[in-house]
């Protein structure tokens, strides 16, 4: 499967007419079990490398549903999991060298406070565990 969060696929707005209270309720349900049981998957891992497309902001402005996850998505469920680092790669392919150089100042970051040492992956890149 891909690497954006699962989410609810049933209307959860009670003023449309396909409004079915049960269904919203029991999507929402298997939605958070299913993150949560790949957050389990990573748990702990030494390195974590995860698919980080897109800001939350472009996501959510029209990219829910490409199968993508964002950076902020990732660094919290590496946060949730304990994972020790985490390569931040599969960037969106319009990104200059500049803005990824941009966007690497702001999500890279040494462990701390039980966020993962995060970084971003570039070709040619060597990780000794």
């Amino acid at each position: 499967f891909d690497t954006e969060p699962f989410q609810n696929l049933f209307c959860t707005n009670p003023a449309d007419p396909s409004y079915d209270a049960a269904m919203a309720a029991e999507g929402e349900l298997v939605a958070r079990e299913q993150n949560q049981a790949v957050e389990q998957f990573f748990a702990n891992a030494d390195l974590l490398v995860h698919d980080t497309q897109y800001t939350q902001a472009e996501y959510e402005a029209g990219k829910v549903g490409w199968g993508h996850s964002s950076l902020e998505y990732a660094a919290a469920a590496a946060s949730r999991a304990n994972v020790k680092a985490m390569a931040l790669f599969h960037h969106d392919p319009m990104r200059t060298d500049a803005q990824l150089d941009a966007l690497a100042t702001t999500f890279a970051r040494p462990r701390a406070d039980g966020a993962p040492a995060t970084f971003f992956a570039r070709e040619g890149m060597e990780i000794e565990l």
